[in-house]
């Protein structure tokens, strides 16, 4: 009887096993990171595919900020970002994306003149190596990003130099993606430097780390949220250090819409502000920020066959 017992046992515990597995393997899988500074995370992307991504980024403030306090409402800033991005699998766990930030910026100011910003940043160009597949066996997703920062920054009267100065840069990152069944985590850290751009401006450096989480509710739709931690060394202009280092760190949910048979993926998130430090005065940081994001896949081929 006992033997019985014990196989049946090691029967229903097979069984289980066997339904556990089944369910992962059919468990629909969330997508990517939504926000704009957000990375591919650790995953690859398939051979000759192009997804062409466009991130809209709406946020507002009504005060000016220093250290963690506000000073006084004295500025009102309406900002308006569209980062656009592209994708291409060049080889098995190998591809190449791109981010072009374009940008409105208009400050409304109680005790001088309003003014709006407006031009084209800095384009980031990246090259994303996966050296652990979790798809192939790996226990997780591990990626490492080498790129560069290209001079195609606008620098008009009306231009920003924080956002695009026409400088040259360096930067690159470490990636990780772990999916457990509909579950999906992500994390990565990204370092950057630039180089002297126009008007004598030189940014500082740049640290982000973000971070996401999503459960895939159906093949169609994700809930998730998402959080990016940025801090920036203090620029330069005309050799003086202008003491603006500055820390951000920005937290909310996001949901996502998928369509497979159109590649096509639209994702929104809301975002608010977790902790900030400026070490000078700032305008326009950000109460809250509304992020949609739009991605098209196209199946292009490869070029390297």
């Amino acid at each position: 009887m006992k033997l019985k017992r014990i196989v049946m046992l090691a029967a229903a515990l097979l069984f289980v096993f066997c339904v556990a597995a089944l369910a992962e393997e059919q468990a629909p899988k969330p997508s990517a990171p939504m926000t704009s500074t957000a990375g591919p995370g650790g995953q690859d992307f398939p051979v000759g595919k192009l997804a062409t991504l466009v991130n809209f980024q709406y946020g507002e403030s009504d005060h000016i900020r220093r250290h963690s306090d506000e000073l006084n409402d004295n500025s009102e800033v309406t900002k308006n970002v569209e980062v656009v991005k592209f994708r291409y699998g060049i080889l098995p766990n190998w591809d190449i994306r791109s981010a072009t930030p374009i940008y409105n910026l208009h400050i409304d100011n109680k005790n001088a003149s309003d003014r709006t910003n407006y031009g084209v940043g800095d384009t980031t160009v990246l090259l994303h190596s996966v050296v652990l597949n979790q798809a192939q066996g790996d226990s997780f997703y591990l990626a490492l990003d080498y790129g560069a920062v290209l001079p195609t920054g606008s620098t008009t009267a009306h231009s920003v130099n924080g956002i695009g100065s026409g400088a040259w840069g360096l930067t690159g990152g470490v990636l990780g993606t772990y999916f457990l069944g509909s579950n999906r985590f992500d994390t990565e850290f990204n370092y950057a430097t630039f180089a002297e751009g126009n008007r004598d401006f030189e940014k500082g450096d740049r640290f982000r780390w973000n971070a996401s989480y999503a459960y895939a509710l159906t093949n169609m739709w994700d809930l998730g949220v998402e959080s990016n931690f940025e801090w920036n060394d203090e620029t330069e202009l005309h050799g003086a250090r202008q003491k603006d280092a500055s820390t951000e760190w920005y937290v909310g949910p996001k949901a996502v819409f998928k369509y497979q048979p159109w590649g096509l993926t639209v994702g929104m998130a809301g975002l608010a502000p977790a902790y900030r430090w400026y070490q000078n005065t700032k305008v326009g940081s950000d109460d809250y920020r509304f992020e949609m994001k739009v991605i098209k896949t196209f199946d292009v081929g490869s070029f390297f066959n």
